[in-house]
């Protein structure tokens, strides 16, 4: 919407993103402690599709 109205002006048209990955590494368990699956699930939330985690 800024960049339509000419408030914001892109800089950096032709640079891509690089994709990184998250990985989370944990011991595998039965019961995966409450903390670490809060954790992966709001990692899961912000990353999206790719955010699986088991």
């Amino acid at each position: 919407m800024d960049l339509a109205a000419g408030t914001l002006v892109e800089l950096t048209s032709e640079y891509q993103a690089v994709e990184l990955g998250i990985y989370a590494f944990y011991p595998r368990r039965k019961h995966v402690p409450a903390k670490v699956r809060a954790w992966l699930d709001f990692l899961g939330e912000r990353v999206g599709d790719a955010g699986r985690f088991s």
